[in-house]
């Protein structure tokens, strides 16, 4: 039990990590005027050369443990910074990645991590429908093919279910794509629209 406890900090000190890091750097970013313009947030993060993908991926993957740091600005990012089709690509590689990794957290660690990494709320709502296997099952499907649906509290979810990684992993890889898409260019469509990008 003193071994599940210390395994389970490290998951909050990687979350806690990972969001100083992007106020750190969300913060000298927006110190050095990268926010000025979209011309220019795209000069800063191409600035990066190679590793700029390799940077856009891993926030993308780390997205999904971080609630403060919304998808919705992340997927946006993507498209304007390697436009409609490659910056959809990332914006699937990255959260797939994401996802499979918080079922196998969770499938790892058990409900002491999924209290972790969700509100006790939201747990709730959603818990009872992993008493009938084939009803969660059904459920977990639909949400990863919908781009506006809670996907990454069911994939925490999905790591008390009796799915196996095989299943979980192929439903996440057939499923995202299109709600991705759906998802990256309906948020960019709507800040267009509206004139914030």
């Amino acid at each position: 039990m003193e071994k599940l406890h210390r395994k389970l900090e490290w998951i909050d000190l990687l979350s806690l990590i990972g969001l100083c890091l992007s106020v750190i750097l969300i913060y000298f970013a927006w110190q050095g005027g990268v926010f000025n313009s979209r011309e220019d947030f795209i000069a800063y993060v191409h600035g990066f050369g190679r590793f700029s993908v390799a940077i856009f991926i891993l926030l993308q993957i780390l997205q999904i443990f971080l609630p403060l740091l919304p998808s919705a600005l992340t997927v946006t990012a993507g498209v304007i910074l390697y436009g409609p089709f490659i910056g959809v690509l990332y914006n699937y590689i990255g959260i797939s990645i994401g996802s499979i990794l918080a079922f196998l957290i969770v499938r790892r660690y058990g409900h002491s991590a999924l209290e972790k990494l969700v509100s006790q709320n939201r747990i709730q709502k959603y818990e009872d429908k992993l008493k009938n296997g084939k009803t969660f099952e059904r459920f977990f499907t639909t949400v990863i093919f919908l781009p506006f649906a809670p996907d990454n509290v069911v994939c925490y979810l999905a790591g008390l279910s009796n799915m196996s990684v095989l299943k979980v992993s192929v439903i996440i890889l057939l499923g995202k794509p299109l709600s991705i898409a759906l998802y990256s260019l309906g948020w960019t469509t709507f800040l267009e629209l509206v004139g914030i990008i």
